[in-house]
């Protein structure tokens, strides 16, 4: 990848569904260029723009975060194991040998067939722990996206769907076609939408913009942008203060995830940085003082 690569990437990872013109001016390349590079990223399978669907309003809500321990020589293994099984939508490998995966069960019988046999018998756990998700703050990128400037950021994005992913009124039958159109095909065009969903393209765009019943999303090795340091935070917080620690957590922080679960660690946030020294974070002040935030 060259830097006109990385840049056509980090201005996916602003708005996977931003017009290849509208990129091509942020940026000020060609409008032929942008198009033929981002053609390739997405034709090599390095790059995806899908779309994470909200688990609350899709099927009423049962995100988990499982953490799960096994041999060291077992730990990869484990983690591409639990990339292709269905529910499970990012995996993490932590230094520690510990993974860590965010799950979408669709109800609890998913959920139980997932913590109860698939998982047991996956590769010899050594502990595994299934963390309810209370609430998902954010899930598909940082605020500010590598290489791209504030005012680039700003004529890039495009808010699709809400960014909290907060509970909500369940889906109906198209707009459920509609974000399954978009999981395979982030970048679908509107016509194509309007086509999978049997609406007009106004009737798409409008439920594209309002639902809130996903968020687009694109998927890419982030070491290819520059953020080669990447961590998970496992933080105690006052449950009361929660929504307005996440609020300025994500507003100072290059966070990815953030999630409230149940347990001590209530708050799980995932950080991309270039370096390890921009990899401090100012973490907001609560009362009463929180417990200093684990890294893992």
């Amino acid at each position: 990848m060259d830097e006109t690569d990385k840049l056509v990437v980090s201005a996916l990872l602003a708005n996977g569904r931003a017009p290849w013109t509208t990129i091509a001016e942020a940026l000020g390349l060609s409008e032929s260029t942008v198009r033929r590079r981002g053609g390739q990223l997405l034709d090599s399978g390095l790059l995806a723009v899908t779309a994470l669907e909200n688990p609350y309003r899709a099927w009423g809500g049962w995100p988990l975060i499982l953490a799960l321990r096994t041999r060291p020589d077992r730990t990869l293994r484990l983690a591409r194991h639990l990339a292709r099984m269905y529910p499970v939508k990012t995996v993490w490998v932590l230094d520690s040998n510990e993974i860590f995966a965010l799950a979408h069960p669709r109800n609890r019988d998913e959920r139980n067939e997932l913590t109860l046999h698939q998982l047991p018998v996956a590769g010899d756990l050594l502990d595994l722990r299934a963390l309810p998700v209370l609430r998902a703050y954010t899930l598909a990128g940082p605020p500010q996206p590598p290489l791209l400037t504030a005012d680039q950021t700003r004529t890039i994005r495009h808010p699709y769907g809400d960014p909290s992913l907060a509970p909500g009124p369940r889906l109906d039958a198209d707009e459920h076609h509609l974000v399954e159109a978009l999981a395979v095909d982030g970048r679908m065009s509107l016509a194509r939408l309007a086509a999978f969903t049997h609406t007009s393209a106004a009737t798409a765009q409008r439920r594209l913009r309002q639902t809130g019943g996903a968020e687009i999303a694109t998927v890419f090795d982030r070491c290819q942008v520059g953020l080669d340091v990447q961590a998970v935070f496992l933080i105690q917080n006052d449950p009361a203060s929660l929504p307005d620690t996440v609020k300025q957590l994500t507003a100072r922080t290059p966070v990815h995830l953030a999630t409230a679960v149940t347990g001590p660690d209530n708050l799980i946030a995932a950080v991309a940085v270039p370096t390890p020294t921009t990899s401090t974070v100012s973490w907001p002040r609560t009362s009463p003082t929180p417990a200093p935030p684990q890294a893992a």
